[in-house]
């Protein structure tokens, strides 16, 4: 049983978190009392039941959300570490340390005390079934009630493909800039997409990230819809020996086209399939459109390229200084100049998640910065 120190200092953190903004607050579940019908709120203790949606989670940066070296390499630079990980790891049960108040109203100066529950192992699972699905009234879900299942399901609207209020929305809509530090908490996924047509036409979160399959949601259970459980989103792995399998769908939001003008080589990219700017999220990421020019012997003579993202002022406080993303459906054209003896360009179309020289300051090693999406010739020759 949990001492009385713990139960007080759990309802001090309680307290505390209460005056803050919602993307800072972990889940009130403390991981106290077991799950009804359940018991551990680990991946291990679901996946009995649900093996298949288990093994496609496992597969996915929700499960890699505290492990990640670059998301290590930012907790390290700083004593903030308790705004960012309610997102990251948002059991209680999976943070070693409880935040009661901040000193002077210093976020970089919390005082804090110490988690007995804490269970590192299930930190180590990041954001796991119980941290999307588990809450202090029960387990929430999208589908219908059973009452087979060895657990209630409380039916949850936020979890279905068309929800207004998208449950992803809780740590992926987040913009916060603390006075006197240089970060900031900046993604707009959740705003980007309310603002795009996909919203408009009823396609939430889960339409893209979680597509749908006719299958039992668990062993024995009725053959309904089920999301899959990838949430592949850009598709760079994290780890360079985890890399997603060709089945993991869907494709790259970013689709381009080019074909030789009256001026030059015309290439237009164009934010096919994502309900959200291109790219969306850490404001480190971008993609980039590259066209390499050859000769008729395959020499290269020149390259051109074309890259979409932000670009900030890493100052106190940060600035946005730039902004060329691609909104939903949006399309741009622009024209290259074909080099004198070029009879072809190659085209890739590559995605971005963090650069070199960011890579090498957090010690990253061989992470994985970039995946390539998409290559074709087309010929230039007069």
């Amino acid at each position: 049983m949990p001492s009385q120190g713990f139960l007080a200092d759990v309802a001090a953190t309680n307290a505390f978190m209460d005056t803050r903004p919602r993307v800072e607050r972990p889940l009130r579940v403390t991981g106290l009392e077991s799950v009804p019908g359940i018991g551990s709120m680990s991946v291990e203790a679901c996946e009995g039941c649900h093996p298949t949606i288990a093994a496609e989670w496992r597969q996915s940066i929700h499960a890699q959300a505290w492990i990640d070296p670059q998301f290590q390499g930012e907790l390290a630079k700083s004593d903030n570490r308790w705004l960012c990980v309610n997102c990251h790891t948002p059991l209680l049960i999976q943070q070693d340390r409880l935040p009661v108040a901040i000193v002077d109203g210093d976020v970089e100066q919390p005082r804090w005390v110490k988690n007995e529950r804490f269970d590192a192992a299930l930190r180590d699972e990041g954001l796991n079934c119980a941290g999307c699905h588990v809450r202090e009234d029960g387990i929430h879900g999208p589908g219908l009630e059973n009452s087979q299942a060895p657990h209630g399901v409380i039916v949850d609207a936020r979890f279905r493909s068309d929800a207004d209020d998208p449950m992803c929305l809780d740590c992926h809509q987040a913009e916060l800039v603390y006075e006197g530090k240089s970060f900031v908490c900046t993604f707009q996924t959740g705003a980007e997409w309310r603002a795009g047509p996909y919203d408009d036409e009823g396609k939430a979160c889960g339409h893209c990230h979680q597509p749908r399959v006719k299958r039992p949601a668990a062993v024995g259970g009725p053959v309904r819809e089920v999301g899959r459980h990838w949430f592949k989103g850009s598709g760079i792995p994290k780890f360079a020996d985890r890399p997603w399998g060709p089945e993991t769908l869907p494709g790259p939001g970013l689709e381009v086209e080019a074909q030789r003008g009256a001026d030059g080589l015309e290439v237009t990219a164009t934010n096919a399939n994502a309900g959200h700017w291109l790219p969306s999220g850490d404001p480190e990421r971008w993609v980039q459109v590259t066209a390499t020019f050859r000769d008729a012997s395959g020499a290269g003579l020149g390259a051109e390229a074309q890259r979409f993202g932000q670009t900030w002022q890493w100052s106190t406080p940060p600035v946005k200084v730039g902004d060329n993303r691609l909104k939903p459906r949006e399309s741009r054209t622009w024209t290259w100049p074909v080099p004198s003896g070029a009879v072809n360009a190659e085209i890739v179309a590559s995605t971005h998640r963090i650069s070199k020289a960011n890579a090498e300051y957090h010690g990253l090693g061989d992470y994985p910065r970039a995946i390539e999406t998409q290559r074709f010739t087309v010929s230039v020759a007069p």
